[in-house]
C-alpha cells in the first residue's frame, strides 16, 4: 500500500508539473500576442473627431454618434477591457462563469479574446480568440494543456471580422466611416454597416433607440459550427446599461445568440469591469 501510495504521489507530481507548464507556454504564446497588437496600434497617429464629416451618414447613426462621442475626441486607437459574465459551448449545456480580457486595434481591425471557463473545482477551459492581419483563430485548451479547438479557415477569418464589427460600440471612433467601414441607409431607427477586410466583405444591421443608443445588432453572414462543419446563420447580440468612460459612452452589458430557424441559443451573456483607451505600454 506504502508503495502504491508513492507511485500515485509521483504519477500527481508529474501530472501537476505537466499542466503547469503547459500553462506557462500557453501565456507566453498569449502574451507575445498582444504584444504584437499593441505594437500594431502604437504605429496610428492620433486624430480627432469632427461632427462636420457626420452629415452624409444616415439620421440614427449620426445620432448615435452624437451621443456617445464629443467634437475633437481623440480616436480610439487601441482598447483594453475586462469582463465577467456567463458562457456555454452548446444550447443544451449549463452556464459557466467566465472572467476575460479583450484587446482591440482599430486602424488595421484586430483583436484578441483571453477567457476562462470555470466548469467544476480544479477543472477549468481556457480560450484565446484571436483575429489579425484578416485571419482568425479560435483556440481552446482543456486545463490549459489539452487541445479541444485549434479552428481556422475562411468561416473563421469572416466571424472574426462580423465579431470585431459587434463589438465596436465598445470604442465607437471605429465605426465611424473608414477605409474599411461604410454606413447604408435603412429606415429613422436602424441602419446597415459594411466591413471590407483583406479580401472578405460582411455586414450587419445596427438598431438604435431614440436617445441614439445602439440596442441590436444582426448578421446573416457570421459561422455555427456543428459536429466539425460550418453553416451561416442569424447570429444577434443586444446592448444595454450605457454608461460613460474617458468621455465615451458605452453599453456594459448584452448578450449574444443564434437565431436558427426553430428557436434561439444565447451563448454569451457579459459585462464590462474595466476597459481603457490608448494605453499602450508593454503587456
Amino acid at each position: 500500500m506504502k508503495k502504491i501510495l508513492i507511485i500515485f504521489g509521483i504519477i500527481l507530481v508529474i501530472i501537476i508539473l505537466f499542466i503547469t507548464l503547459n500553462k506557462i507556454l500557453l501565456n507566453q504564446k498569449i502574451v507575445k500576442e498582444i504584444g504584437m497588437l499593441i505594437k500594431e496600434g502604437s504605429k496610428t497617429l492620433p486624430k480627432a473627431v469632427s461632427f462636420v464629416d457626420l452629415k452624409e451618414l444616415p439620421e440614427p447613426v449620426q445620432r448615435y454618434f452624437q451621443y456617445t462621442l464629443k467634437e475633437g475626441q481623440e480616436y480610439i486607437r487601441f482598447v483594453r477591457l475586462k469582463q465577467d459574465g456567463e458562457f456555454r459551448m452548446k444550447g443544451n449545456q449549463p452556464w459557466m462563469p467566465i472572467k476575460a480580457e479583450q484587446y482591440f486595434t482599430t486602424e488595421s481591425p484586430a483583436f484578441l479574446w483571453r477567457v476562462k471557463l470555470n466548469m467544476l473545482p480544479l477543472v477549468w477551459i481556457e480560450g484565446r480568440d484571436m483575429y489579425y492581419q484578416g485571419k482568425g483563430n479560435m483556440l481552446i485548451k482543456l486545463l490549459s494543456t489539452l487541445t479541444l479547438a485549434d479552428a481556422t479557415g475562411n468561416e473563421i477569418d469572416v466571424s472574426s471580422l462580423i465579431r470585431f464589427l459587434a463589438e465596436a460600440v465598445w470604442f465607437p471612433t471605429a465605426l465611424l466611416p473608414n477605409d474599411y467601414l461604410e454606413w447604408k441607409e435603412i429606415d429613422s431607427n436602424s441602419a446597415r454597416v459594411i466591413i471590407k477586410y483583406k479580401g472578405y466583405t460582411a455586414s450587419g444591421v445596427f438598431t438604435f433607440n431614440e436617445k441614439g443608443e445602439i440596442i441590436k445588432f444582426v448578421s446573416n453572414d457570421r459561422y455555427m459550427e456543428s459536429d466539425g462543419k460550418y453553416f451561416q446563420e442569424q447570429w444577434s447580440g443586444y446592448y444595454r446599461n450605457y454608461q460613460q468612460f474617458e468621455g465615451i459612452k458605452i453599453p456594459t452589458q448584452g448578450e449574444v445568440e443564434w437565431n436558427l430557424s426553430d428557436r434561439d441559443l444565447p451563448y454569451a451573456r457579459l459585462k464590462i469591469t474595466e476597459i481603457q483607451y490608448n494605453i499602450m505600454e508593454k503587456y
